[in-house]
């Protein structure tokens, strides 16, 4: 019963550490927003996320900041991200006018990243870009300029599965990696208020965190803390020694010393450690001086009584020897041992690195190849109607385009005088107020769009088939219908026994009836291929049209023996069915052929060949193998 009471109050104390680590983090980015670069706060949204902002915009608020907290909306444009013509004051004065977007305005202020996990990539770019250089460069019709802008990233990681994290641009020059989905309500103190910083202190470290120096030896010991914490990037070591000088500004000191080295590691390296520390070799055995005086030779003491006495010294080299030995002790007692300061830092550090670290390990291995969120992705195409915006290009909105007004206007305007001009020395009246729009300006509007993916079973159920793999088949199927369902697909299922090919199973995302369709799908008759091909690919080629990306995967033996007619014979079906996959192959879809014959045929890899399909023999395997072989092909088709 002690030992849980005991344990209760270790896992309290560290969580109340945690807080007050993520308080301190609050304090340092309000003194350097942009040298410190911001924060990834991995946090729901909830009490113990609001607390912390509000800590941290009352922080700010001491230091002077009206606007602390910028919000960055999740579907933010380019144009309201990093700025362009601003229409009102164009139209106004007749000249292209260009406004700030909102990086621009975020100078020495914080960014908030809501839902950081999904920001776009292109939006992340462009943030990076101004992390990186400093300023925001806009270029629009023709127009240029470049503002100053030092902000900080307050990045809010909301994905609830491990591997829907921030981009990792981001978490490069982000210094804190802060995870306050660990801590609840009832862990945090009854009120920050004793732990916010004075307006003096805030203001002294505004002003002197640039003029902080670190000596030599302190520079040593972080970067053999960080290759002992397997943290090998110029970023995280920049980071953390500004933070450092930070916190010892923070503090009124004028050099960084342990003490801040060791807050600035397990702030900004420990969270970042790939690997844990090696402990330090054992030191060499000294001598002990009573062995050295044991040791000496038995003529030292009759040397010694022949040599003379040296002369007392005199008061002056009495004292010069008291200075050279006051002088040979001060650096000593005041300058840390090199060694001795790493191993103190490195201590520290380790006592900070989470206890997830090996579990942490695997998902950091996991964002060197990023998952996607949403399962797999279908075909990106050029689109009219929706999708991510491409931007604008000339063109007549006709045949479904869709006119970009605000666009068309800005090609428009500069050119207005002009054109006015033109028209006054031809004689024409022209209203006050009116816009002279030619042909060369009209804008359309242009889309990305990311289809979904149909992945559509075409299933042999014929007598040969069923009487050797239609088993495997059926269960290979479901296993990859539970696949599909994870990453997002849509599955249709096709079946082919007799003389017809049924789509038993149109286009969904149930798994239910997927799983119900397949279940009751019976065995037994001809093999009529031709079919399967031919109604395979005309629902695939509907799906394209309706949006879709569809991936066709066949699993037969590949002997034909109905024809196109329903008459029976091997020749005259083989002979169809070669015909159907030299027609089919035009189109183009992604397909494999799964060869589930006992014995790999010649006729099923012709089949697969003419069709442009990857080809996949699979004798004697069962659901499992065929399922992974299917998953495998997939990817590399």
């Amino acid at each position: 019963m002690e030992n849980s009471e005991q344990l209760q109050e270790i896992s309290k104390s560290a969580k109340l550490e945690t807080w007050l680590r993520a308080l301190q983090v609050a304090q340092l980015l309000v003194i350097n927003p942009h040298g410190l670069g911001g924060v990834i706060l991995r946090a729901r949204s909830g009490p113990v996320r609001d607390r912390w902002l509000a800590y941290l915009n009352t922080v700010a608020q001491l230091r002077g900041m009206r606007l602390p907290l910028r919000k960055m909306p999740l579907g933010i444009s380019d144009e309201n991200l990093i700025g362009g013509i601003d229409l009102d004051q164009t139209l106004r004065t007749g000249k292209a006018v260009l406004r700030q977007g909102l990086l621009a305005q975020c100078d020495q202020q914080l960014l908030l990243m809501p839902m950081a996990e999904r920001v776009e990539v292109g939006a992340v770019a462009k943030v990076v870009s101004a992390l990186d250089n400093g300023f925001i460069s806009i270029e629009r019709d023709g127009q240029s300029c470049r503002i100053k802008s030092h902000f900080g990233v307050v990045a809010l990681d909301e994905g609830i599965e491990d591997d829907e994290q921030p981009n990792e641009k981001i978490r490069q020059r982000v210094a804190f990696l802060l995870n306050l989905d660990i801590l609840g309500w009832r862990d945090l103190p009854e009120t920050d208020d004793d732990f916010l910083p004075d307006t003096q202190s805030i203001q002294y470290a505004l002003e002197n965190f640039s003029k902080v120096t670190i000596n030599e030896d302190s520079l040593n010991a972080l970067v053999g803390v960080a290759e002992q914490l397997g943290v090998i990037s110029i970023r995280a070591l920049n980071l953390a020694m500004n933070a450092a000088k930070c916190l010892a500004a923070f503090d009124r000191d004028d050099e960084v010393t342990s003490m801040h080295l060791q807050r600035a590691i397990a702030l900004v390296l420990s969270p970042r450690a790939t690997r844990m520390p090696q402990s330090a070799p054992p030191e060499e055995e000294e001598i002990p001086p009573e062995q050295e005086t044991d040791e000496q030779p038995e003529n030292t003491q009759d040397r010694l009584d022949q040599e003379p006495p040296p002369p007392d010294p005199t008061e002056d080299q009495k004292q010069e020897e008291e200075q050279r030995d006051e002088e040979d002790q001060e650096p000593e007692n005041n300058a840390e041992n090199p060694q001795a300061l790493e191993d103190e830092i490195l201590e520290a550090a380790q006592a900070a690195i989470p206890a997830d670290i090996l579990a942490r390990l695997a998902d950091l291995a996991d964002l060197k190849t990023p998952k996607g969120m949403g399962g797999k992705a279908g075909a990106v195409k050029v689109g009219r109607i929706r999708g991510r915006p491409l931007g604008n290009m000339p063109g007549m909105p006709e045949g479904g385009k869709t006119l970009s007004i605000i666009a068309t206007l800005r090609a428009a305007v500069p050119w207005q005088a002009v054109r006015k001009a033109e028209l006054i020395a031809a004689g024409k009246f022209i209203p006050a107020g009116k816009i002279v729009i030619h042909k060369e300006d009209f804008r359309v509007k242009r889309y990305q769009e990311r289809t979904q993916t149909l992945t559509m079973f075409i299933v042999d159920a014929s007598g040969s088939s069923a009487m050797h793999r239609l088993a495997e088949a059926k269960g290979a199927v479901e296993l990859l219908l539970a696949e599909c369902y994870i990453r997002r697909d849509q599955v249709a299922v096709m079946s082919f026994r007799g003389s017809v090919a049924e789509l038993v199973l149109a286009p969904t995302r149930s798994l239910v009836k997927a799983k119900r369709a397949l279940s009751g799908l019976p065995g037994g008759g001809g093999t009529p291929l031709s079919r399967a091909i031919d109604e395979s690919f005309e629902v695939a080629s509907v799906s394209m049209r309706k949006g879709l990306t569809p991936t066709l995967v066949f699993l037969t033996d590949g002997r034909a023996n109905i024809a196109k007619d329903g008459s029976p014979g091997r020749p005259k079906a083989m002979e169809d069915a070669q015909q159907s996959a030299r027609t089919a192959s035009h189109y183009s879809f992604k397909s494999l052929w799964i060869d589930t014959s006992p014995q790999a045929r010649d006729e099923g890899k012709a089949m697969a060949a003419l069709l442009g399909s990857m080809y996949l023999p699979l004798p004697n395997a069962g659901a499992n193998e065929v399922s992974q072989a299917i998953m495998q092909g997939l990817k590399k088709s």
